[in-house]
Order: C-alpha cells, then structure tokens, then sequence
C-alpha cells in the first residue's frame, strides 16, 4: 500500500523533479505557522537563502529553502498524523538528518524555568510511531546520540541551560489529568509533548539521525500550565530562548 510507493511514484505525485532531493527536515510543533516560519527565515539572514515553491497542493505548507548548496525542508505541525507523512516523504527525498524543535510539559520536579531538554527517546501513546516500528514492545524510540550530542553542545555554546532525559508522546493535551502527570513522573519521564516518538520513529525506520530540540515551556509536576501567572512572567525570554533554538538547528544541520 502506501508504505511501499517507489521514490519516482512519489515525486510525480508531488510535482517534483526526477533529480529533486532535499538535504534536512525541520519541524516546529506548534500552531502559530506564519510566525515560526518567518524565525526560521530570520534564522538563515546570514546565509545565501532562496525560497522554493512547491507545486502539489499538500505540500504547499511546507516552506522548501535552498541554503547553500543544501534543500531544507521546515514546517509547522501540532501532533503527528500529518507530521509522519511530511517526514516519511522528506526522508525519501534523501533528507540526511531530521530535527523537531517545540516545548514540553516538565515532569521533573525543580527543573528551571528556562531549561531545554535534548530527549534521549520518547515514550509513545499514538499510533503513528507504530506504524514505522512494530516489533518495539517498549513502546520507546530513540533518538539518534550523535545528533542529539551536537545539538546539546551548541545549546551550551550559547550559555543555555541543558538537560536530556526521556519524553512521553501524549496527543491529547487537554484530556492530561494531574493523575496522568504524578503517574507519568513517579515512571520516569521528564517531559511530555506531542511530536517526538513520531519524529524519531519516522526517521528511525528510514534510517536518518533524528533528534529533537524541547523547551519546558510549563512545568506540570509543579502544577503550572500555560494559564499558570508564573507562565506568563516568562513568555518574554521564553520567546528569545526559541530564537536561539532555532538557529541551533540550523547550525546542527551544517555540523558534519
């Protein structure tokens, strides 16, 4: 079925050139697009930057850049259903790393306010992830260390504060119940979000280094939420925090 359509199937269903390849995927989970996309191209003002069209209409939302001599496809998605079939086209499309960057709910009690995490694997709750990998009976997918590594080395370079840890892919943020949050910390998540099994287990099955880039915007074990006043204090440097992260992905991708 789907799963199996060839690569040249693939780019003329999408309108794309028989040579057309792409170099790396990067994908924000969130919802506010025209803003993510504009910090993405405000990411790259210091290098030779040119914007593509894509023709296919499902594709269209992705922002296609060539940056150099490399494509980089980026995008903004919230969950995983469509995200999966972004990154398993980026990934036949040759895409040679995959990058998730967004925030998590914390799950560890006295993290600080501004911390990223750099996930080392993600717990999966949807279906999407086990789709691409059928015989994990964890239920983990893991990220790529070498990846994960240069990411976590450039964020200290900028002075940032850095964790890594374990995630839980949850797709239903406002069906979370405390009892969700005590039972997800007492087994040993750090954080949960909405994107990061699918990024991991997409790229996994196509064999790309993935790796993902996670602000703890609220942190849950310690009852605050995104309508939490504490929240809201920080919105400000949160904003330039994500900033920086952005351009950490993109300097990943250039990393040999």
């Amino acid at each position: 079925m789907y799963k199996h359509i060839a690569l040249s199937e693939l780019k003329k269903h999408l309108k794309l050139s028989k040579t057309y390849k792409i170099d790396a995927f990067v994908v924000y989970g969130g919802y506010n697009e025209g803003y993510y996309k504009k910090q993405f191209l405000l990411s790259l003002k210091n290098r030779p930057v040119k914007i593509e069209k894509l023709r296919d209409d499902f594709i269209k939302k992705i922002l296609s850049v060539k940056v150099g001599n490399k494509r980089i496809w980026f995008c903004v998605e919230y969950g995983g259903a469509r995200l999966s079939e972004f990154l398993h086209f980026a990934s036949m499309l040759g895409s040679k790393k995959n990058i998730l960057i967004g925030t998590c709910g914390g799950l560890r009690k006295g993290v600080d306010k501004f911390t990223i995490m750099v996930p080392n694997c993600s717990y999966s709750t949807d279906s999407s992830s086990h789709m691409y990998i059928r015989k994990n009976k964890s239920n983990l997918f893991d990220s790529s260390p070498k990846l994960s590594a240069i990411i976590k080395n450039l964020l200290l370079k900028k002075g940032l504060n850095v964790v890594t840890g374990k995630t839980i892919t949850c797709q239903a943020m406002v069906g979370e119940t405390w009892g969700d949050v005590v039972n997800w910390n007492k087994k040993g998540f750090d954080g949960v979000e909405m994107e990061a099994s699918t990024v991991f287990a997409v790229s996994k099955h196509f064999k790309v280094p993935a790796a993902a880039i996670l602000q703890v915007a609220d942190n849950l074990i310690e009852k605050e939420i995104v309508m939490s006043e504490s929240y809201l204090e920080k919105k400000k440097k949160l904003k330039k925090i994500r900033k920086e992260m952005m351009k950490v992905a993109i300097e990943a991708i250039f990393n040999p």
